[in-house]
């Protein structure tokens, strides 16, 4: 009897593990390739794997976003480099930094079209893992549709720069058509991750070719620069290494189209707390040269420390200088387009 009764015990033992086994989710194909609800020719697919559902979740939607590292990258590099010949004589930084935080942005954009399609916890480890899923029609029409977009903005302000009679007007329209293609240039590149071809939708200008009209441009502009009475020789030496820099051409006040007028205020040292601080102010104001219309007028805070009262007061003009070499050249394109403060 005690032997039947192990037996029962015994099969029914069996028969239990074998629902419990027939009841467990299979492992999805998913986990170590393709998978055919979602295909790679029509999906960007992205896995995770944790301890956690949320953080498994959060790995695949990760696991996508590096698939656009490469391109992000190279984006930014381009501007990074556009910048860095702006320094040297062209281009202002400020505005090509605005164009790099909107490319990673829309490229954010992007990813937030993902979804988590499936999920699973393996039975024995009971680990979780996460499916997300990005559409590439999906994302691709919406970057052509930006791309467009841009292209059309690209063609309108290089209407205006042609049509334009003055040369600041013809100069910001001209640097907006520019900005206008290199932040393109960022979402081709995602394109072309997305679009199974590669190619995305190549563009009618060449940023070499836009980058050197806008040269070109800032080159014929005529600028003198005009200091207030009183003001250290330094401030005028800033003042023309700053628009030199930013691609302007300074010339003497006879033969200007502009004059940059520079004022400096600035307070004696005051000791406070063991440090040495001076505050101020530079000024700048664009006006016609021969005319009493003000084009613009930019301001830029001083604020410096040392604990010795000379050392202060050079790093005061060192943030002078800094101001105007950063700031200078997108003051008068803001001067141009009525945007001064």
């Amino acid at each position: 009897m005690n032997t039947l009764i192990s037996k029962l015990s015994l099969l029914t033992a069996i028969v239990l593990l074998l629902n419990a086994c027939s009841g467990a989710p299979p492992r999805p194909d998913w986990l170590s390739g393709d998978t055919p609800h979602y295909g790679s020719s029509k999906y960007l697919l992205g896995r995770g794997e944790a301890s956690s559902l949320e953080q498994a979740k959060d790995r695949a939607r990760s696991d996508i976003a590096k698939i656009f590292e490469v391109a992000v990258n190279e984006s930014s590099e381009d501007t990074r480099v556009f910048k860095s010949r702006s320094e040297g004589g062209a281009v202002q930084s400020g505005n090509e930094a605005r164009v790099e935080r909107t490319t990673l942005t829309h490229t954010d954009q992007v990813l937030e079209g993902a979804r988590i399609a499936e999920t699973w916890q393996d039975p024995k480890t009971q680990n979780f893992y996460a499916l997300a899923v990005l559409p590439r029609s999906q994302a691709a029409a919406g970057l052509r549709q930006d791309i467009s977009q841009l292209d059309e903005a690209t063609r309108r302000y290089l209407d205006q720069a042609r049509d334009a009679k003055d040369l600041l007007d013809k100069i910001v329209a001209a640097q907006r058509a520019l900005q206008a293609q290199v932040a393109r240039g960022g979402y081709q590149k995602t394109l072309k991750v997305v679009d199974r071809s590669g190619r995305g939708v190549p563009s009618t200008w060449s940023t070499a070719r836009l980058r050197a009209d806008v040269e070109e441009l800032r080159g014929r502009l005529r600028i003198a620069v005009e200091v207030s009475p009183g003001a250290p020789a330094q401030l005028a030496t800033s003042t023309a290494g700053a628009l030199s820099a930013a691609g302007y051409k300074t010339v003497p006040v006879k033969d200007a189209d502009y004059v940059l007028a520079a004022s400096v205020n600035m307070a004696e040292p005051i000791f406070r707390e063991g440090w040495y601080w001076v505050t101020g102010r530079v000024d700048v104001q664009l006006r016609d040269n021969g005319g009493d219309r003000v084009r613009g007028t930019k301001r830029w805070p001083i604020k410096a420390s040392a604990q010795d009262p000379a050392m202060a007061q050079q790093r005061a003009w060192n943030q002078v200088d800094g101001w105007l070499k950063r700031e200078l050249g997108d003051a008068l394109t803001a001067f141009a387009s009525g945007e001064d403060d």
